[in-house]
Order: C-alpha cells, then sequence, then structure tokens
C-alpha cells in the first residue's frame, strides 16, 4: 500500500537533485512545513527534523543516498512511513517521484486486516495522496518560479495544516 506523486520538468536532473539534496529543502516548497531543519547532513545518515504547521513534529532519517535521489524512514520510533524520492532524467527534461510507503499500523491501530484495509481506501490513502500532490505542487512552483511556497499555498490538509 503507497501513494505516490509525480512532476516532470522540462530542466536539468542535476537541478532537481541539487534541491532535494539541498539542507533544509522543505523550506522553499512544502505548503504545510513550518520548519525544516538540518541535524547531520549530507548522504546517507542524514537527518532532519520537519514541523508541520499544526505543530506536528517529525525526524527524517536518510538512506540509499544515490545519483537518483534517496529513501528516508519517517517518525523515529514511530515508523510512520518509508518515502522514496525518485528523479530520472538527464540533462534536458526530468521528473520527480515521491512514493509514500505508510506503516499501516501506526495509522490505523486494529489488528483486523479487512477493516485495516477499508480504512485504507476510504480514509487513509486519500488523505495520503492529497498531502502529496500538495508537496508536489510546490516543488513544481518552486522550480519554475524560484519562490517560496506559502503555507497552504494550494489549499489546506487536514492533518498537516
Amino acid at each position: 500500500m503507497y501513494v505516490e506523486s509525480k512532476v516532470e520538468l522540462n530542466l536539468p536532473k542535476s537541478k532537481i537533485l541539487n534541491l532535494i539534496r539541498e539542507p533544509g529543502n522543505l523550506n522553499k516548497y512544502h505548503p504545510f512545513c513550518k520548519k525544516n531543519e538540518i541535524i547531520n547532513w549530507p548522504g546517507n545518515g542524514s537527518v532532519d527534523h520537519l514541523e508541520y504547521h499544526n505543530g506536528m513534529k517529525f525526524n527524517r532519517e536518510f538512506y540509499n543516498w544515490t545519483d537518483n535521489g534517496y529513501d528516508l524512514r519517517i517518525g523515529g520510533k514511530r515508523n510512520m512511513a518509508i518515502v522514496n524520492w525518485v528523479v530520472e532524467g538527464d540533462e534536458s527534461r526530468s521528473s520527480l517521484r515521491v512514493r509514500i510507503n505508510p506503516n499501516i499500523k501506526n495509522y490505523i491501530p486494529i489488528e483486523n486486516i479487512l477493516i485495516q484495509r477499508l480504512f485504507w481506501f476510504l480514509y487513509i490513502k486519500p488523505m495520503l495522496q492529497s498531502y502529496i500532490n500538495h508537496v508536489i505542487k510546490g516543488f513544481n512552483h518552486y522550480m519554475k518560479t524560484e519562490t517560496n511556497v506559502l503555507q497552504n499555498q494550494f489549499g489546506t490538509h487536514r492533518w498537516f495544516s
């Protein structure tokens, strides 16, 4: 079970990689990010701290830092999700795909698999899809205009605004 969103841009792959590898990059394009502070940077073993506008706080732990992006764990001991940031393309056209693989047991504290799936399809998946779509809209906006996104610029989100 996962959600993902993708943006294609007429920009070099290196420009996208440079932005997602920049310390505190979420401050520029994440519409629900109040602040994104670095704990350890860059490369495998990187850690940053993300605070949402609603006050929710998470550490993000990075691994699989490659020529095509990275993977991260969000939520520390709570292990809320694995998130993959994948950049593809060349020096004229490229894309960014972000996939969220939630640890469903941390969203739905019910052991019954049928009930978990029902909650996933009816509530969790649409909420996570909306969230990641907003983040990708913010990324696209920043890459095209080089201006930081505003709080809730593309609409509010029940979990993070």
